[in-house]
């Protein structure tokens, strides 16, 4: 059967606690052994280090709601007027991506349509029809 190899470093890596032996757990001090197995990740950050990530965050994350605010507004200049007045008073930010959401369908169905229509003309071109508008 192979051994699994564990996450952590080999016996010979570990620092040894005073006083203990082979088979001998009297002279084990379970607070250091605590500290000396306790993974870095349960390591808590001092509050300066804290602080220096917490000040880059906020900036990313303020640059990223500007540029969402930013393409929500862009998205409200682009929609019809007729979109805009269904809507009483202000437009929301959900509300605005709704609508973008309706006027893009509606769009693409009109697409659709549209080339449904271009096929059949050109089927009925081909096959000697005349074409009249």
């Amino acid at each position: 059967m192979e051994r699994i190899p564990s996450a952590q470093p080999p016996p010979a890596c570990l620092p040894k606690a005073p006083g203990l032996e082979h088979g001998d757990l009297s002279g084990m001090d379970f607070a250091h052994m605590y500290q000396v197995y306790k993974s870095r990740r349960g390591i808590k950050r001092s509050e300066d280090s804290k602080e220096t990530y917490k000040l880059p965050h906020r900036l990313i994350e303020k640059k990223r709601r500007d540029r969402i605010n930013e393409c929500i507004a862009q998205l409200k200049d682009l929609l019809p007027e007729h979109l805009k007045l269904t809507t009483l008073g202000h437009l929301e930010k959900a509300v605005v991506l709704e609508l973008t959401l309706k006027h893009v369908k509606a769009l693409t169905n009109l697409i659709d349509q549209q080339q449904q229509k271009i096929i059949a003309l050109q089927s009925g071109l081909q096959a000697g029809e005349s074409w009249v508008p």
